[in-house]
């Protein structure tokens, strides 16, 4: 019998970006570094007020695997619903526009994705501050992010920087619904509760904290259960969707 022929996944990066002049540079240059010449950086431009536009132009008019895509909707689920639809190869990882990939990432997670058959692979990462230096212990045991539906459910620690997924996964995935504000939190949820999400112990990312960080603050306990019950409403409509 012959040899069997492996083919390499190809990935896709989906960045959303607004505002981010400051940061962009290092999180792209950190990126490319590892991506293979089939592999894609798609970048979802909402409209800003500094240098973004010109900056991400650049990096597209230089390097073929750099796509810009402007956002016709303004809105943070908008934006990632517009990259990571754009997205068009075997793996899908979503990148923020102000952290910063280390080096083996996406080798790494494609691996998990593909030994543990997996839908969705999350890894582990640290916060840094502004100038890159980690200010926090790994997340997985700061924050105790491990698998549970319920319990990510109630107190999601989903971060979507950390996050790569399938291209069939993202017949599950998208397009997320603008209902529920945490995008991240319906991606993680969607994955474990209609496919399969592997955790990777790996620190591959340097989340970095900064006064401009583009998050929601910290919310009501209504607004919560509002988000909660959308939460709740969209996945079930999804599997509706996926089961007919």
């Amino acid at each position: 019998m012959g040899e069997v022929l492996m083919i390499e996944k190809t990935v896709s990066v989906g960045m959303a970006v607004y505002n981010g002049e400051k940061y962009i540079p290092t999180q792209i240059d950190s990126i490319l570094r590892q991506l293979r010449e089939n592999d894609e950086l798609v970048i979802s431009y909402d409209r800003s007020t500094d240098n973004t536009k010109a900056i991400i132009d650049g990096y597209a008019q230089t390097d073929s695997r750099v796509r810009v895509i402007e956002n016709d909707r303004s809105g943070i689920v908008d934006n990632f619903n517009n990259a990571l639809s754009h997205c068009k190869n075997d793996i899908i990882f979503i990148s923020d526009q102000d952290d910063e990939w280390i080096d083996g990432k996406r080798d790494k997670m494609v691996e998990a994705l593909e030994l543990n058959q997996a839908d969705l692979a999350i890894h582990n990462a640290v916060h840094v501050d502004a100038e890159g230096k980690p200010i926090s212990k790994p997340l997985f045991e700061l924050y105790g992010i491990r698998k549970g539906l319920l319990r990510n459910f109630a107190m999601p620690r989903y971060s979507g920087c950390c996050m790569a997924f399938t291209t069939e996964a993202a017949k599950m995935i998208l397009p997320m619904p603008e209902s529920v504000i945490n995008y991240d939190h319906w991606v993680g949820m969607v994955c474990e509760a209609f496919g399969n999400v592997v955790f990777v112990d790996d620190v591959l990312l340097h989340h970095r904290l900064h006064g401009d960080n583009v998050t929601t603050s910290r919310r009501s306990i209504r607004v919560v259960a509002q988000q909660r019950f959308n939460l709740l409403r969209e996945l079930m409509k999804r599997r509706r969707q996926l089961h007919k």
